[in-house]
């Protein structure tokens, strides 16, 4: 049973620039499906002036700024159409010199250096968008100061879309060459503007006045509404008093929906990253997107790493890192008033500590962390990029994509021997109780060896998610022998031995085996006594006639147990198990058949004498007459004791077992 690793999905919440080296990194590991999750509230410069010609539209900036950055990444366009694409209009001929770019680009030998470089179909695209544009703005004012070519090229894309803005970002992502939900759009759609609330209480009526840096902003609260506010009306809701303000601005507040596709990405998730930046204008209004913290807090598998700033911004001046985690909880909880656990929404915060005692005011404190109630989602480290200001990626996400990444790659190699079955029926009940119990689900790629003396039906054998060799009964030395150089020679790691007599239920086999993920156990060993209920009703029916028969039986199993305990240090409950997982390398050298009777005791013996890791879970029990299954005699009982007792103080058996691999560490340690 064999499959292709799925890719590692990562969601980055992202600005315009402040994660950039997170970007770039993920894009280009190996193995990682990345989406780029930003949101459109940005109305500075030119943006802003794109956003009031549409009247309809959100911010095309930082989508603009993160397609570049990986196209260019990626290679998926030529670096012309990325410099043309990112170009600035001159400010006084803006207009002469956005026609002579059109007349460039529909004429078949353009004397523009970037444009030489960009396919004829791309040109076409582009002269397309930059027409819809000028169609639109016919006799119109606009103001085209600092106004890129990529800005006008993605408003003609929403014109053409029929004004959509999630096709307008699929359009120009696509027009660099880049996959269709690389970068996404964190709402729906819907036109909202951010407006915030300043610890003074005064009104911030724009995106841009929220990142202004002359204005070292301490931001209250922030709020999207679903139209601007222009500063007298800004001066009004201030006049009320910040708390009349904020009462104001939260009755006209709206919450956009979630984009579909980004909840598709969040469901299926593997790492979620809360980016660093302009927190107030890139991140933090991202969580206000309704159902985007249910979906986050849904997918309890991923890993939720939040990144707090290196340096300070105008917009979280005075802020710690500590603040910084508390905003980000208070939007992620709906302003707090949702019970969400905050695990379920982060995991693992990461602080930097800054190198050295002279760090200077530019860096964000670390702040009170003994104000985080739980330590282990704390990861205080030296996440700088050698004084640059920029986080290290590598050092940031690097230990958390290598552990996933490893995590995914690493299928156990696993053969299943089912025994004792008796019958093709039997055998074909186990098979389907193994596969219903979820053994395809596993991390493992496994091999089924199903003792039988008759073939199973080839049409059956062929419907199964997994490889089953069928083997002659092990009784004769032979073909214990073959068994052996079998799993040898297919490179098993884990031999699961166990019973298909129909006292044990095969459900059981991926209970057990979902135990070997990571590698460390050296054994996982299904114990009946730890079914009380199971054994208890075994009992009663095996010697409901024979109560002094059944009390030899409950002694004599607790004696080999407490042999265990005084020889070896380790109480083991059920040493008569027939459903039992090992390593190859701890199996091959048995001096006995793998199914013999003193099999197990051989097993346990050198397993606990070096101190193997070894794991005991209940499993279910069914008991059958003694005419249908062998049972153990007190002849077995007085053997197995003397087994015990010879493995202990006899030479050591040569076992050579894989070393126990424990998962990759994080990359700091939690703060105590």
């Amino acid at each position: 049973m064999v499959s292709e690793v799925a890719p590692l999905r990562v969601v980055l919440f992202s600005g315009g620039r402040g994660s950039g080296a997170l970007a770039t990194t993920l894009v280009r590991t190996p193995g990682v499906s990345l989406t780029v999750a930003i949101n459109g509230y940005d109305d500075g410069a030119s943006t802003g002036e794109v956003r009031r010609f549409l009247g309809d539209a959100l911010g095309p900036s930082d989508f603009r700024k993160n397609a570049s950055r990986l196209a260019v990444e990626l290679a998926t366009a030529p670096s012309g159409l990325v410099r043309l694409l990112d170009r600035r209009l001159p400010v006084d001929d803006a207009r002469v010199a956005l026609d002579a770019l059109m007349a460039e680009l529909s004429a078949t030998a353009p004397h523009d250096a970037d444009l030489t470089m960009v396919p004829d179909a791309v040109s076409a695209a582009l002269g397309a968008r930059l027409s819809a544009f000028v169609e639109a703005l016919g006799h119109r004012a606009f103001n085209f100061d600092d106004c890129s070519v990529g800005n006008l090229v993605f408003a003609g894309g929403f014109l053409l879309a029929g004004r959509r803005f999630n096709d307008a970002v699929d359009d120009y992502a696509t027009l660099v060459g880049l996959p269709v939900g690389l970068i996404d759009n964190v709402t729906d759609g819907t036109n909202a503007h951010l407006v915030a609330l300043d610890l003074d209480g005064h009104v911030l009526g724009r995106e841009a006045d929220i990142v202004d840096a002359n204005r070292q902003n301490r931001i209250r609260e922030i709020f999207l509404l679903p139209t601007a506010l222009d500063e007298p009306a800004c001066a009004a809701l201030a006049r009320d008093g910040a708390d009349q303000a904020a009462r104001s601005l939260a009755a006209r507040s709206l919450r956009p929906q979630m984009n579909p596709r980004l909840a598709t990405r969040l469901a299926a998730a593997d790492l979620i990253v809360y980016a660093p930046g302009t927190q107030h204008s890139s991140l933090f209004p991202s969580y206000l997107t309704a159902g985007l913290s249910d979906a986050i807090a849904a997918n309890a598998r991923a890993v939720k790493l939040l990144i707090t700033n290196i340096q300070a911004d105008a917009e979280i001046a005075g802020s710690s890192a500590v603040d910084i985690i508390e905003r980000a909880v208070f939007y992620l909880k709906d302003k707090g008033r949702r019970t969400t656990p905050t695990p379920a929404l982060v995991t693992h915060y990461l602080l930097n500590a800054p190198q050295g005692t002279g760090a200077g005011d530019t860096y964000v404190p670390l702040g009170r962390l003994d104000a985080l109630q739980d330590p282990r989602l704390v990861r205080v480290g030296q996440y700088e990029q050698s004084g640059s200001g920029r986080h290290d990626a590598a050092k940031v996400l690097g230990p958390y994509v290598a552990a996933l990444l490893a995590r995914r790659r690493e299928r156990r190699r696993v053969a299943i021997l089912l025994h004792e079955a008796g019958s093709v029926d039997k055998l074909a009940q186990t098979l389907l109780e193994m596969i219903r119990g979820g053994l395809a689900d596993q991390p493992v790629d496994v091999t089924v060896f199903c003792e039988t003396t008759a073939p199973l039906d080839r049409g059956f054998v062929s419907g199964l998610p997994c490889a089953v060799t069928e083997v002659a009964p092990l009784g004769e030395a032979a073909e214990d022998r073959r068994l052996r150089g079998a799993l040898a020679d297919g490179g098993f790691e884990y031999l699961v031995i166990f019973e298909s007599s129909g006292m044990y239920n095969g459900e059981d086999v991926p209970w057990l085996v979902s135990h070997l993920v990571g590698g460390r156990l050296d054994a996982v060993w299904g114990s009946r006594r730890l079914s009380v209920r199971d054994i208890e009703e075994s009992y009663r029916l095996k010697y409901r006639q024979r109560a002094l028969m059944g009390m030899v039986s409950r002694i004599g199993s607790h004696v080999l147990s407490l042999a265990y305990l005084a020889l070896y240090g380790r109480y083991v409950s059920d040493t008569l198990s027939g459903a039992r997982v090992v390593r190859v390398a701890d199996a091959l050298p048995l001096p006995v058949g793998l199914t013999h009777k003193q099999a197990n005791q051989y097993l346990l013996s050198s397993l606990l004498r070096r101190k193997a890791e070894m794991f005991e879970v209940p499993v279910h029990f069914y008991s059958l007459s003694p005419a249908r299954v062998r049972r153990t005699t007190f002849a077995d009982g007085v053997s197995a004791v003397g087994t015990i007792v010879w493995r202990r103080f006899g030479p050591a058996p040569p076992v050579d077992a894989p070393a126990a691999v424990d998962a990759p560490a994080d990359s700091a340690p939690p703060v105590a």
